[in-house]
């Protein structure tokens, strides 16, 4: 339910709605929802004042 709320908000926000995919890691204690955009749209993803560490590939 999470992913899919996630996966919804993260295509309304990009420009290229196809590229965009969400994955969940699962551990012990936390799940981390992975999102992959596509490169020209993660400006729309992160904002103005987010900074990146390193990319996905």
């Amino acid at each position: 339910m999470v992913q899919e709320l996630l996966e919804q908000i993260a295509r309304a926000l990009v420009d290229h709605p196809d590229q965009v995919s969400v994955r969940a890691v699962v551990g012990e204690q936390v799940t981390v929802f992975e999102l992959r955009v596509s490169p020209s749209d993660l400006g729309q993803i992160i904002g103005r004042q987010g900074r990146t560490l390193i990319p996905c590939r």
